[in-house]
């Protein structure tokens, strides 16, 4: 996959996932998956690493590619965090059957 950057054009592993944070004003995503739900305030994004939660202030789509998986978020970014819970309950789930 070609990810054209603000200025040099980079080589990303077909289904890398890569996140490029901008003095916490532009975000650009890889490998996502969809956009669960959005405001200007928080977007909730599955990615390939699981799900991803964005917070800040102001956020915007600037670019969308769903095809490719690239996503293009502006705005003032105060946090993102995966969420662990998916392989949480996977692995509680194998813990309870084999113990």
């Amino acid at each position: 996959m070609q990810y054209q950057a603000e200025h040099a054009s980079i080589t990303i592993p077909s289904g890398d996932h890569v996140i490029n944070l901008r003095n916490r004003k532009r975000m650009d995503l890889t490998s996502v998956k969809s956009i669960e739900r959005f405001d200007q305030e928080e977007f909730a994004v599955r990615t390939s690493q699981g799900h991803l939660s964005i917070r800040g202030e102001e956020l915007r789509i600037v670019h969308l590619d769903v095809d490719k998986g690239l996503l293009t978020l502006e705005g003032h970014v105060r946090t993102f965090q995966y969420d662990e819970e998916e392989r949480e309950q996977s692995r509680n789930f194998l813990h309870k059957l084999f113990g």
